[in-house]
């Protein structure tokens, strides 16, 4: 069954309405600039009222690897969601699960199908793979995240990835011999995330905006995205 995240949690009343529903992790964005910031005093408050088996995700962008520590503990989380291409060798003595964000332009990995589209490793709109391998292999990411960026903002953009495209495919598949955890991001929502799903296969899904109504979060949206995600679809499509 895919694991289901949602992100962007600033209340104890959301974070209860996602548990309720199903969801087996809760995102918390420790990003000051963002606006689903939460204040890790605020968030210590919430975290502390949780039941066991959660999953407790920080997200981070950027922080000195000593205050990702800090926050770490403070927080009771369980694990570090890294969304600005920091080196994870940095981080490596913090005893938390971390996952690795891949930020990835839509409409550059559309364009992209005209330049190499058999070969992810010379376009412009792929990551360093060397890096990634390297990094999974040697234990020091335990998942990796694949959002979308629009126009330099990553994460909560509300824009899909273009699961269909053959660019896309050949990052995913490239993506996937790294042997670790992969989690789908950017633009889900509950009328979507079956389709993402199938065509994918992720071990998890990730969801913000798609589950907020007037920049919110949404009871009724988070419980059918979660019924969504975790409804076995027909005829599941895999990634060739």
């Amino acid at each position: 069954m895919t694991r289901v995240k949602i992100c962007g949690i600033r209340s104890l009343e959301e974070a209860l309405w996602a548990v309720e529903a199903g969801a087996d992790a809760l995102g918390f964005i420790l990003v000051p600039h963002s606006k689903r910031y939460i204040e890790p005093q605020k968030l210590r408050q919430i975290t502390a009222h949780l039941p066991p088996f959660i999953n407790k995700v920080g997200v981070f962008a950027g922080e000195p690897p000593n205050r990702v520590s800090e926050i770490i503990r403070y927080c009771f989380l369980d694990t570090i969601q890294f969304h600005g291409g920091e080196p994870v060798d940095h981080y490596r003595h913090i005893k938390a699960a971390k996952i690795k964000v891949i930020s990835l332009d839509p409409q550059q990995i559309t364009s992209s199908n005209s330049g190499h589209p058999n070969n992810p490793r010379k376009n412009v709109a792929s990551p360093n793979w060397e890096l990634l391998h390297t990094e999974a292999s040697q234990g020091l990411v335990q998942g990796i995240l694949l959002d979308s960026t629009v126009q330099g903002q990553s994460g909560g953009t509300g824009t899909p990835l273009p699961w269909k495209e053959l660019h896309f495919k050949t990052i995913l598949a490239e993506i996937k011999k790294a042997n670790i955890p992969f989690i789908l991001a950017g633009g889900l929502h509950p009328e979507n995330v079956q389709e993402a799903i199938q065509i994918t296969q992720p071990y998890g899904v990730d969801v913000s905006s798609g589950v907020e109504r007037e920049g919110r979060k949404d009871q009724e949206q988070i419980t059918r995205f979660i019924h969504a995600a975790k409804t076995k679809a027909s005829k599941p499509q895999s990634i060739r």
